[in-house]
């Protein structure tokens, strides 16, 4: 637009020059062949010419106008080409509808003659999908890949319907191929990491959360990290081949230092591993991480570590609980904590101090439980059979209200 403002600037400059130019002397114009002349000013000729040339122009542009819409062979193209778009768009609508074959039909016969193949394709293989014909779809993703910028599209729809059906392993391997064509691309990212997820492969879902990083939200890849980093650590305090508890915690110690440091502060993430190694027979490794963690910041997911831990005397377990309970009195997961822990060291007086002290402060369905479970073993059935009675009432509490009978 600023190029034709500028055309036209400079043409009337020019005409203004010269029209500046003739008024000043219009000149004089003799043409002369054989026995014929013509004479006539300057001016005069400049303006016959230039109105001559505009009409050749125009002209021009009109025949052949005329003659693209005569022509036969464009003519049908053109035609084709209308009746292509009228059918992308009833079969889109057909689809929508849920007219199935109707719509794969107008689609495919899209494909074959409209101006945009590629939508007319993947749609018949949405179609041939819902109508489960494997081959129809398989033909239609064919021709879609044929198009370079179906090339991708059409590997997606694959990897899509793979992972719907239950084949993540296929999907991984269409995706895989496309990563390597567009290693960026966000939607191939984003299901590739659902697919590792399926898979439970978590080393590569950890190695690919950098690239995760560049296309998706900040948010998203930070659950789908946690998620990733929380079953990497179970999955190896938990692998089958270790004979012994050594083992295990040196590969999950060895693992642990591969965690960012974002997550390693993570209270579920530490809760985790420090459990785990409770488990694994380092429990004085897990309390001195659960109560480095709990100086910086409370998290009640770190106290009931310490039930798991075996090689530190109970007595000094509930030495630590009691110095909490001093701080944060009638805290139920402490409480419970306390409970058990005075289990393993026989103190059954304290332990039932302790269940009560966290049912009355929270009602806890927990902690009602283990009061009845040791009542019973008291052989105090009644109390037992009044904790279990207020159990079943605190579950009560979360069911909706519904007739019953009278």
């Amino acid at each position: 637009m600023k190029k034709i403002l500028l055309l036209l600037v400079l043409a009337l400059i020019a005409a203004a020059a010269l029209g500046r130019w003739m008024a000043a002397d219009s000149g004089y114009l003799l043409l002369v062949r054989g026995n014929w002349e013509m004479d006539t000013t300057l001016g005069f000729a400049v303006l016959v010419t230039v109105l001559a040339a505009v009409a050749l122009v125009v002209v021009t542009l009109i025949l052949n106008g005329l003659w693209q819409l005569a022509e036969p062979v464009r003519a049908t193209r053109r035609f084709r080409r209308a009746v292509a778009r009228r059918r992308l768009k009833s079969g889109l609508v057909l689809l929508v509808d849920g007219d199935i074959k109707k719509a794969e039909r107008l689609l495919s016969a899209a494909g074959r003659e409209g101006d945009w193949p590629l939508a007319a394709w993947l749609l018949a293989a949405e179609c041939a999908r819902e109508r489960g014909d494997g081959e129809a779809l398989e033909q239609y993703l064919g021709e879609a890949s044929a198009d370079r910028r179906g090339l991708l599209m059409s590997g997606l729809m694959r990897a899509r319907f793979a992972l719907d059906d239950g084949q993540p392993e296929q999907a991984r391997h269409e995706l895989e191929a496309l990563l390597k064509q567009a290693p960026n691309n966000r939607r191939i990212l984003t299901l590739y990491a659902d697919v590792l997820d399926r898979l439970h492969d978590w080393p590569a879902l950890c190695d690919l959360i950098p690239r995760l990083r560049k296309v998706l939200d900040e948010q998203s890849v930070a659950r789908r990290e946690r998620r990733a980093w929380l079953a990497r650590v179970q999955e190896v305090a938990q692998k089958p081949g270790f004979n012994d508890a050594e083992s295990r915690a040196a590969e999950l110690r060895r693992l642990w230092k591969s965690v960012p440091v974002a997550l390693k502060n993570d209270p579920a993430m530490k809760a985790r591993y420090a459990g785990f190694l409770a488990q694994l027979g380092q429990g004085k490794v897990a309390l001195g991480l659960v109560r480095e963690q709990l100086g910086k910041e409370w998290d009640d997911r770190l106290p009931p570590v310490l039930e798991a831990i075996d090689d530190v005397p109970p007595d000094d377990l509930l030495q630590v609980l009691e110095g909490w309970l001093a701080e944060r009195p009638g805290n139920a997961a402490v409480l419970i904590t306390a409970g058990r822990v005075a289990l393993k060291a026989r103190l059954w007086g304290k332990a039932q101090s302790f269940f009560e002290a966290a049912a009355n402060s929270s009602q806890s369905a927990t902690a009602l439980a283990e009061l009845a479970r040791l009542y019973r073993a008291l052989g105090d059935h009644s109390k037992a059979d009044q904790a279990l009675e207020r159990r079943v009432s605190r579950l009560d509490s979360a069911l909706p209200s519904l007739p019953m009978p009278n």
